[in-house]
């Protein structure tokens, strides 16, 4: 019989978080050792992964995170540094696409950023939101490792995933019941919403078993089956 505490492998484009794959299950009896192999992704290159690729099954639900980074990238790195602007800067969609500018930063201002890339050109990229890179130019920016003392240090969240925070839908499960939200669908559960809570559907994937996983802004993944859309 399969364990219903799977162990559940997610694999992810590190610049992004996008999904680069389908997720894989593995399944064994609770204490028996598990080891998860490195996949192969066409046009990326592994880097790091979230937690260690080897362990035991357990009474719960685990899953992992395994990163990768564009082949055509020299390296990419976590860092935890610090932005100041000298001059007003440009703000891209992914390292080395200049066509699509999406905003311009103020001088003056201070932004996080915690990773790095060296795209195939050599050329230095900071990341400093969801979707938002910009090109390092000592002309333009100062880089330090030590937080400014500042009231705001800055950082972009995705403005698609932002506008989507208005509630539209709501928990149908039982009366005066909770359920369980969970990190990725069939992960580890991180939270819970109750019945008749309005939540914001931020995203939605159906697997291969048809079922239909809806991500609940700020909360966590849940079967479709107790939600309705509004």
């Amino acid at each position: 019989m399969a364990n219903t505490s799977p162990v559940w492998v997610y694999y992810k484009n590190i610049a992004t978080g996008d999904e680069l794959h389908e997720p894989t299950r593995l399944d064994g009896e609770a204490g028996a050792p598990y080891e998860i192999a490195i996949l192969d992704i066409a046009n990326y290159q592994y880097i790091d992964t979230s937690g260690s690729l080897t362990g035991l099954f357990g009474s719960l639900p685990q899953s992992l995170e395994l990163y990768y980074r564009p082949q055509e990238w020299q390296a990419v790195h976590r860092i935890n540094m610090f932005i100041e602007t000298v001059t007003s800067v440009q703000v891209f969609l992914e390292p080395d696409n200049l066509s699509n500018v999406r905003t311009n930063l103020n001088p003056n201002t201070f932004w996080a950023t915690q990773l790095r890339a060296i795209s195939g050109n050599g050329q230095f990229w900071y990341q400093i939101g969801d979707y938002h890179w910009i090109r390092y130019d000592a002309t333009q920016m100062k880089l330090s490792d030590t937080a400014p003392e500042v009231e705001n240090i800055n950082y972009f969240n995705d403005a698609e995933k932002s506008k989507s925070n208005q509630p539209n839908a709501v928990v149908n499960f039982l009366p005066d019941r909770s359920i369980e939200v969970y990190a990725e669908p069939y992960g580890l559960p991180i939270g819970s919403v109750s019945d008749s809570d309005f939540v914001a559907i931020t995203e939605e994937i159906h697997d291969d078993n048809n079922i239909v996983w809806y991500k609940i802004a700020t909360k966590g993944w849940i079967n479709s089956i107790y939600i309705n859309k509004l």
